[in-house]
């Protein structure tokens, strides 16, 4: 009986991509400043042209409707505990 080959994990210096792209990584650590902004900027590509995110904009105005995607996103983060955010 032959294996499997065991499936190829994405090393994160291959497409100069952070380490929590890696699925496999055991990321411990609460994702960085420049993290978030990353998840923000590519989530915002997501949802630009969601009538959701039209109507929190219109609500809250552009500024705070990005405040408050990126507090989701930490509150999402298993990790986000150990790091005092401002």
């Amino acid at each position: 009986m032959s294996r499997k080959p065991k499936p190829k994990t994405l090393e994160s210096h291959d497409l100069d991509l952070p380490s929590w792209v890696d699925e496999s990584a055991d990321r411990t650590t609460p994702y960085t400043e420049e993290e978030l902004d990353r998840l923000v900027d590519g989530t915002l590509e997501g949802i630009r042209d969601t009538a959701s995110w039209q109507n929190l904009v219109d609500r809250e105005g552009e500024g705070e409707a990005r405040r408050i995607l990126r507090s989701c996103l930490i509150m999402r983060d298993e990790n986000a505990r150990k790091l005092s955010r401002h």
